[in-house]
Parts: C-alpha cells; sequence; structure tokens
C-alpha cells in the first residue's frame, strides 16, 4: 500500500494532475469575478450577446487555423527527439498560416457592417469592435498554433502557467473594461485578452526552438490536414449550433432565458476546463507517441479510473452547492438556472467520458468515423432542443444536450469496442 501510494506521489500524471487543479482553482476565481461582474453590469441579455461573438470567434479561430492545432500535437509529440525536423515544420506552417491570416483579416475589416448585424441582431451596433479585431485575432490565433507546439513538447506546466496568467490578466482587463464601458467593454475584453499571451507564449517556444527562415515545405504540413479536417469539423460546427440554439432561445423564450442558458454554459464552461485542459494537455500527447495497442489502452485506463472519478465527484459538488454558486457567481435574475442546470452536468459527464474516444479519433486518424458520429452528435443536440422546445422552454437546450450526449456516447462505446477488438485479433 505504501509502495502504491509513494507510485502515485511521484508519478508524471499526479504532478499535472494537482497543477492542473491549481490551474482550475485559478480559473475558477477569476471566472466567478468576470462573471459577476458581467452579471453586475450588463445582464442576462449583454451575456447572450457576448455568446454570440463567443461562438463566432471560436468558429473563426478555428476556420483561420484549419483546426490544425491537435495535428501539431501529434506531429511534434511523434518526432519530438528531431528538433531540427521540428524547427523546418515550425518554418513551414508559420509562414503557411500568415497568409491565412492576411486575408481572414482584410475579411474582418472590410465585413464588419454585415458581421455587426448579424451578432447583435440590431439591438446594438458596433462596426469598430472588428476593426480592433482585425489586428488582435491573428495572434489569438497564433497563440494556439505556439501552445499546441508547448503540448507536443511535452511542455505540461507552461501551457498550464499560460492559461493561468491569461485567466488572471483577463480578469483584469474585464474589470477594467466593463466598469468604464459596460457592454462594449465586454466584448472588447474578450478580443483582446488573448493578446498578451501571444507574445509569452512565442518567448518560451523561441526558447527550446530556433526559428530560422528555412525552405517552404508543403510536404511538411501535408500530413495534418486529415486531422485538420476532423479538427475543423467540429470546431466551426460546435459554435455555430451553440449560436443557432441561442438564436432559437432568443426568438421562442426571449433574450433573457438565452441568456439564463448561456449562463449555464458559463458555468459549464468553467469545470469542464478541468478534464479537458488534462486531456489535451496530457493525454493526447501520450495517445500520439504510443503506438502499441497494449500501450494505449494503459493509457485509457488511467483516464477511465483516475480522472473520470474525480471529475464526477467535481460534478457531484458543483450539483449540491448549486444553489449557492449561482447566486454568488451571477445575481437573483439567474436564479432560475438552478431548476435546469442539473440536465447540464448528466450531458457534461456524458462529454467528459467520451472525451478520451475523441482523442482516439486524432491519434487513429479515423477521419469518416469522426465525421459521423460527430454530424449524429450536433445533429441530435439541435433536433432534440428544437422538438422540446415547445414542451420545457430553455429546460430544452440543456435536456436536449444530455439525450445527445448519451446517444454519442453508445455510438462510441459500440464503435471502440468493435475497432479495438479487431486491433487486438491483429496483434495475436
Amino acid at each position: 500500500m505504501r509502495a502504491w501510494w509513494q507510485k502515485i506521489k511521484e508519478s508524471e500524471l499526479t504532478t499535472v494532475t494537482l497543477l492542473n487543479t491549481i490551474g482550475i482553482v485559478v480559473r475558477l476565481v477569476t471566472a466567478l469575478f468576470s462573471a459577476k461582474i458581467v452579471a453586475l453590469f450588463v445582464g442576462a441579455s449583454g451575456m447572450a450577446y457576448m455568446g454570440n461573438l463567443r461562438n463566432t470567434l471560436a468558429s473563426l479561430e478555428a476556420f483561420s487555423s484549419f483546426g490544425l492545432t491537435n495535428g501539431i500535437v501529434q506531429y511534434v509529440a511523434s518526432h519530438r527527439k528531431d528538433k531540427e525536423k521540428i524547427e523546418q515544420f515550425v518554418t513551414t506552417l508559420l509562414r503557411f498560416m500568415l497568409g491565412i491570416l492576411l486575408v481572414i483579416s482584410l475579411c474582418l475589416f472590410f465585413g464588419r457592417t454585415q458581421l455587426d448585424y448579424y451578432l447583435f441582431q440590431g439591438g446594438f451596433s458596433m462596426p469598430q469592435l472588428f476593426i480592433c479585431l482585425a489586428f488582435a485575432f491573428p495572434l489569438q490565433v497564433l497563440n494556439g498554433i505556439w501552445i499546441a507546439f508547448l503540448t507536443g513538447l511535452a511542455q505540461f506546466k507552461k501551457v498550464i502557467y499560460l492559461n493561468m496568467i491569461g485567466n488572471i490578466s483577463g480578469l483584469g482587463l474585464t474589470f477594467y473594461l466593463v466598469y468604464t464601458q459596460g457592454l462594449s467593454g465586454a466584448l472588447y475584453a474578450m478580443i483582446l485578452s488573448p493578446v498578451l499571451l501571444f507574445f509569452i507564449s512565442l518567448f518560451w517556444v523561441k526558447q527550446m526552438l530556433q526559428l530560422k527562415w528555412q525552405p517552404f515545405d508543403f510536404y511538411l504540413i501535408k500530413p495534418l490536414f486529415s486531422y485538420a479536417v476532423m479538427a475543423l469539423f467540429s470546431a466551426v460546427v460546435s459554435p455555430l449550433c451553440m449560436l443557432w440554439i441561442r438564436k432559437l432561445l432568443m426568438h421562442e423564450t426571449g433574450v433573457e432565458l438565452a441568456g439564463i442558458w448561456e449562463g449555464i454554459q458559463r458555468i459549464s464552461g468553467i469545470y469542464m476546463l478541468f478534464i479537458t485542459t488534462l486531456a489535451f494537455t496530457y493525454f493526447l500527447p501520450k495517445l500520439a507517441q504510443t503506438q502499441l495497442y497494449q500501450e494505449k489502452m494503459k493509457v485509457i485506463r488511467l483516464y477511465v479510473f483516475w480522472v473520470l472519478p474525480l471529475f464526477a465527484l467535481g460534478l457531484l459538488l458543483v450539483f449540491f452547492t448549486r444553489s449557492w454558486i449561482i447566486p454568488l457567481v451571477f445575481d437573483d435574475t439567474f436564479l432560475p438556472m438552478i431548476d435546469v442546470i442539473h440536465w447540464q452536468l448528466v450531458g457534461d459527464f456524458m462529454k467528459g467520458a467520451a472525451l478520451i474516444c475523441g482523442l482516439l479519433f486524432y491519434t487513429e486518424r479515423l477521419l469518416w468515423p469522426y465525421l459521423l458520429c460527430e454530424t449524429l452528435f450536433f445533429s441530435c443536440y439541435y433536433g432534440f432542443t428544437f422538438v422540446l422546445m415547445k414542451h420545457f422552454g430553455v429546460e430544452a437546450a440543456t435536456l436536449g444536450y444530455t439525450l445527445a450526449y448519451i446517444l454519442y456516447s453508445c455510438v462510441l462505446v459500440v464503435y471502440f469496442s468493435w475497432y479495438f477488438s479487431r486491433s487486438e485479433s491483429k496483434h495475436t
């Protein structure tokens, strides 16, 4: 028993988990203050507009980066000992991305009026917001790429430190801009917060790799595009699905109740960071490094029997303290969340359980199964919400989310049971 406990204390996963937990606590505290500030100065309707911008930024980032971040982690992790090849890969990828980002920035600048009307639906007008976004957005995308390189190089601590710095600096910027400018300040804070992180992540990458001018070699990044199709599909469709559901809620139940649902997403986003950060920071590189079936199963069992139970305990804690957390984070106008958040918690547990399979789609390069499963989930999510809306109101969105993830998880269990049984038979 003592040797087992000593092994746990000295394991890399324990170190990363503890540091990740500290990072989540920092994220939680900063998010609580940030959400409280936004709720007091902006209100539920303003939060709904912020959600529209947040989902649009997520889709735009995925589109402009071609969803390459997980592919970068896979490539760098599998070539970690060959620094020269990674450096040539960085140079080629950077030149490719700069061309894409230039086009995106020009589209943001010249399409600012149309974007303004689509996102804010005439409630107010801020075309100058998209001029600022045209300059800040490329740095946000490049920051995500640098973080992917750090993750692939197994710099787990640096990635978690970056998240902490981003959370603390983002809170300070949000407080100042919301206090001085209200809703417009909150929207500007969402755009400007990642800019600082770009310079820090670039500094750390340059410490590990020599970024020098090298001949452009498209064949170095060509293997990434199978990963890119997978990442790009869900990273674009997911925020768009959320945007469509929010617009459906705004039309059927009103802006205020749509803001209630957005508040649930804010709380969900906080605690989901624990498992998603750990999965993509630690388990994705581990699965990318392992080639043998038995080694992959060890990583999967570690996730299922170590990480998932801790996540379940955290969700139970949120459920039993929801009547205290919600008024603390927001204000009394958000109290209806107490009666509908339980469905979100169930759905988030199913999402956490299915997350390890999502990583396997990338590491095994299962393009078509991934696209089919993701299409199934998003279709069911929006479809269930649409059908249930007449009977359940705003609760239809959280109930539809849970039903979609239950169905999605069952499909993944059946598929990967078949996939690994076939893989095992090939190795016996």
